[in-house]
């Protein structure tokens, strides 16, 4: 490295970093979740340890989120056996009018505040952030240097099966964190039917909020342990939330989400590489104008008895440089439908990043993608969005094109 860029690469690292006010918190959806696991190669089985959540900015301004939480409502399944249990004589929610959201067994944060760039993506793997289609074909590709994992052995969730080291070229500050306060050693997110939401914690941090006591909830019926520990998360902290339910076994599930929070559901097909996807608002997406002539129909990824009513292909129009609004209706019946495969199979991460020389996509070109860069080079691992200028080789060019781009 040139003395020079050795000299500017040291004074950054050491710059303070200034907070960043929230803004556009609401603007955050979850535009698809992979859970349901595929099929091993040999078929003997199901991988069911590689599930994903991508988080979206649905808006043309930038997402700024602190204190950004993961739950899953109570019961994992939606068809469980307990499931009645979160319900009263007349058929309602026990919690329907208390202003909660049970989420069980534990809550996961990200470290820092998360930027999103208008109309991009943030990838949250949930269990093995690895490059798994060495091992499964029809399995996904973390390992990119701007993808987000849930991983922190040290809270509990330390099996390592679900939990592998994460690739290297993952930073560590991409790594979320828990708080756990039920039994086992990983998140059991549901491989057919999960209630996943997204919140933010107000004027109280994530680990204080969720460390009290105060908070706890416990199904009823059952005994106050922590196989059934929940805790009361304010329905007014909730962002988002999608309840699944499974496909194959239809007549047996239940609701857990409160209507103002969904008032619908979505069918999921387990153990066949399906995704669950958000559908296109096709009269917001064809009303901006600098969608013409980039978007792209004729949408085919949809199964027999679900896909977007909107025709449009929204990753294949994200490709042509297309900003895509999807639908928020608070109604997974309206707003989402099974996807053949994840979207991630099919489209590299660089094909969302907003900006040159955004390594690690956190909406900013500074010194954190240097790092990135860095850890790259380190690694035995390769990542497209670290070869900023795109001659194929991850090294010091790179670094100094980040540097030009963070001197513009």
């Amino acid at each position: 490295m040139k003395k020079g860029l050795l000299f500017v690469f040291s004074s950054l690292l050491f710059s303070p970093v200034v907070a960043q006010p929230d803004q556009n918190v609401d603007q955050i959806i979850i535009k698809e979740i992979y859970c349901g696991g595929c099929p091993k190669d040999e078929g003997s089985d199901m991988f069911h340890m590689d599930k994903c959540i991508v988080l979206y900015n649905n808006c043309p301004e930038r997402v700024v989120a602190s204190n950004l939480c993961f739950g899953m409502a109570t019961p994992y399944n939606a068809e469980a056996p307990s499931n009645g249990s979160i319900y009263d004589k007349s058929g309602n929610l026990v919690y329907e009018d208390e202003g909660f959201i049970p989420a069980q067994n534990g809550i996961w944060y990200f470290p820092s505040t998360l930027v999103i760039e208008p109309f991009q993506q943030v990838v949250v793997n949930v269990h093995g952030a690895i490059d798994n289609t060495q091992t499964y074909s029809q399995s996904v590709n973390y390992a990119y240097s701007g993808y987000y994992c849930m991983y922190d052995p040290e809270a509990g969730y330390n099996n390592t099966s679900y939990y592998p080291t994460p690739a290297d070229v993952i930073p560590a500050s991409h790594y979320l964190k828990t708080v756990k306060y039920g039994q086992g050693n990983a998140w059991p997110l549901s491989t057919s039917s999960p209630a996943l939401f997204i919140f933010q914690t107000q004027d109280v941090s994530p680990v204080d909020f969720a460390t009290d006591a105060d908070n706890l909830w416990y199904v009823p019926g059952y005994s106050q342990t922590p196989v059934y520990a929940c805790m009361k998360v304010p329905a007014d902290w909730i962002i988002d939330g999608v309840e699944v339910f499974n496909a194959t076994n239809k007549e047996n599930c239940k609701k857990r989400f409160t209507a103002d929070i969904d008032a619908g559901y979505v069918y999921l097909t387990n153990k066949l590489a399906h995704s669950i996807y958000r559908n296109v608002d096709v009269e917001l997406t064809t009303a901006r104008a600098e969608n013409e002539g980039k978007l792209v129909y004729n949408y085919a990824l949809g199964t027999d008895e679900s896909t977007d009513p909107s025709g449009i292909d929204a990753e294949e129009s994200i490709k042509q440089g297309a900003h895509i609004v999807y639908r928020d209706w608070d109604n997974s019946s309206e707003d989402f439908h099974e996807r053949l495969r994840c979207s991630l199979r099919d489209y590299a991460p660089q094909s969302v990043n907003a900006k040159k020389g955004d390594v690690n996509q956190d909406g900013n070109v500074d010194v954190a993608d240097i790092a990135s860069i860095l850890t790259v080079m380190a690694s035995t691992g390769t990542d497209p969005l670290a070869d900023v200028n795109q001659d194929n080789i991850v090294d010091v060019a790179d670094i100094s094109t980040v540097l030009t781009e963070m001197a513009k």
